[in-house]
C-alpha cells in the first residue's frame, strides 16, 4: 500500500502528524543515528518556522527518491532513505538562500 505524502495532517498547534509508519511513537520518530535525527528535526523545524513550505521539501524528497529508482542497478548503492532527506534538505535550503555556499560539508555527519 502506497502513502500519499502530499497530503498532510497538522495537530492542534498546527504541526505536522506523522504517519503511523514512522515510529510506534506517532509523536517520536526513530533513527538508526543520530546526523538522521538532527536533519530530520532541522527540515521539520526550517518549515514550521515559515523558510519554506513543507510540500517544496516533500517535493524534493519525492525527486531524490525518484532519481536512485531511475538509475541503473549497478549505480544506485544501498538504499538509505536519510541519504535522500538530506539531499532534499540540502536542495530546499539552497533554493531559499538559508545558507551561504560552502557553509556546510555533506560528509560531516557527526
Amino acid at each position: 500500500m502506497a502513502i500519499d505524502i502530499t497530503v498532510l495532517d497538522y495537530d492542534e498547534q498546527g504541526h505536522v502528524k506523522f504517519h503511523s509508519s514512522c515510529s510506534a511513537d506517532l509523536g517520536q520518530p526513530v533513527f538508526d543515528e543520530e546526523w538522521q535525527r538532527r536533519a530530520f528535526g532541522l527540515a521539520v523545524a526550517l518549515s514550521e518556522f515559515g523558510h519554506y513550505a513543507w510540500a517544496d521539501f516533500q517535493r524534493e524528497l519525492i525527486a531524490s527518491i525518484g532519481s536512485w529508482q531511475q538509475a541503473p542497478d549497478d549505480a544506485k548503492g544501498r538504499w538509505e532513505y536519510y541519504e535522500h532527506w538530506v539531499a532534499a534538505l540540502d536542495t530546499v535550503v539552497r533554493r531559499h538562500g538559508l545558507l551561504e555556499d560552502g557553509y556546510v560539508n555533506p560528509e560531516d555527519r557527526v
